[in-house]
């Protein structure tokens, strides 16, 4: 007999430990309403509009104008830009990272080679761990992700800028 009536689900301890973490996560985590992606999105969009003027992001009180500009054309408190930012960069980020991993296995499986074939495999394997959801949605609630697939090319564009923007030195 078996220690716990669990112990027969086909989940790794840190998988089920990653879980409940999330789980209890979620509570932290805002509600995302329409009208709140809406002001982070011009939150976001004044924020770059500032650094994108060819200013560096490491020039004296850069970033802290940008972030004034930003709170003031989103309408939103700090945290709820704090924690819809959060949200935002993991949501993207995870996006991104799928939209390129779709592009190198494209290129890989036209190549006919072993080693391209092998990568290509591993590639999938990666491809369908990053696509799936669920992590997410635990840690941000379902309708979180619902809403944000919405806008999800214009949320990943956002990202994608706002990568370039911080990084540029």
């Amino acid at each position: 007999m078996s220690r716990s009536m669990f112990d027969d689900l086909e989940v790794s301890q840190a998988s089920a430990m990653g879980a409940a973490d999330s789980r209890t996560l979620r509570f932290a985590a805002h509600a995302l309403t329409q009208a709140d992606l809406e002001g982070l999105i011009r939150y976001q969009e004044a924020f770059l509009s500032h650094l994108e003027q060819g200013q560096s992001p490491v020039e004296p009180n850069a970033l802290t104008t940008a972030h004034e500009l930003g709170l003031k054309a989103s309408g939103l408190v700090v945290k709820v830009v704090e924690l819809g930012n959060a949200m935002l960069r993991a949501y993207s980020g995870h996006h991104w990272t799928a939209r390129r991993l779709r592009t190198r296995l494209a290129e890989l499986e036209q190549q006919s080679d072993a080693t391209s074939s092998e990568k290509a495999s591993k590639a999938r394997d990666e491809l369908r761990r990053i696509e799936d959801l669920e992590p997410l949605a635990r840690r941000y609630g379902q309708e979180a992700i619902d809403l944000m697939n919405q806008h999800e090319d214009r949320l990943v564009a956002l990202h994608t800028r706002m990568q370039k923007a911080l990084t540029r030195a």
